[in-house]
């Protein structure tokens, strides 16, 4: 993929850090014309960082664009309505532990983090991917920012770094770091299907991040590194055509999640 940012606000410390942070061509103006040779757009503007795909100059504007959104209607929804039922809550082990610390490997859109930290849980995000990141740390800005004070003390809740999971457990191995009552995990697997339909915002971070190579390597770093369990997020129905059996696995609405414990 080729990125350009489009800064349309006037905002000098977050136009700096973006600048300073991503490697790619900066464009200026809400009304610039984006050639067919970027793939994707990364936008700053009056709602915030978006993430878009560039599909030509004229229609770059008709999709909706990629963004965090902690106080989306459809998560505020979830937050308040589902609670300890969710299959994510249940895989985490709400039942059992009181208010556990989670390290979250894989960050993505901040969803499962931020349900997480809803229901109890202390949660830390990793993202190594700088464009990820910088959407997260921008939804953390506008969430706290927001009138909401549930979503601000949700907030609150979780910490945000920017760091590849391996050098992050290898810090818990080496005593750098505690070790967290659970690990999770939501990597980026191979579509099981060529026609296999996929959410508008799991299709950019595909785009984004890839298919995440080195999950052995981090799921065998995890289970050194978790005081309780090690919960993977898999996509589609429970499967028993697995390598590595887990103790249990726990049925979601549109993932599952398998249970090391």
């Amino acid at each position: 993929m080729k990125l350009i940012l489009q800064l349309c606000e006037q905002d000098s410390s977050q136009e700096q850090n973006l600048i300073e942070t991503l490697s790619c061509d900066v464009m200026h103006g809400q009304d610039a014309i984006i050639t067919e040779e970027y793939s994707h757009i990364l936008r700053l503007d009056q709602q915030g960082l978006s993430l878009l795909t560039n599909n030509s100059s004229a229609k770059q504007d008709t999709a909706a664009p990629t963004r965090v959104d902690f106080i989306d209607a459809g998560l505020t929804h979830r937050r308040l309505t589902s609670g300890k039922s969710q299959g994510i809550a249940k895989a985490i082990g709400l039942n059992k532990l009181k208010s556990p610390t989670v390290l979250d490997t894989t960050a993505g859109l901040g969803k499962d983090a931020f349900i997480l930290a809803s229901l109890g849980c202390t949660v830390t995000l990793l993202e190594r991917s700088p464009i990820i990141h910088a959407l997260l740390e921008d939804g953390f800005r506008r969430g706290l920012e927001s009138a909401d004070e549930g979503v601000i003390k949700i907030i609150n809740k979780m910490t945000l770094i920017s760091i590849d999971a391996k050098d992050y457990l290898e810090n818990i191995i080496s005593g750098k770091q505690d070790k967290p009552d659970v690990i999770y995990l939501d990597p980026m697997f191979p579509a099981r299907t060529k026609s296999a339909k996929v959410k508008k915002d799991i299709s950019l971070l595909q785009q984004v991040l890839g298919i995440d190579e080195d999950f052995d390597e981090v799921f065998k770093a995890a289970r050194l590194c978790t005081k309780y369990r090690v919960v993977v997020k898999r996509p589609g129905k429970i499967s028993k055509n697995i390598e590595l059996k887990p103790s249990f696995q726990i049925e979601g609405k549109s993932a599952h999640f398998d249970v090391f414990v």
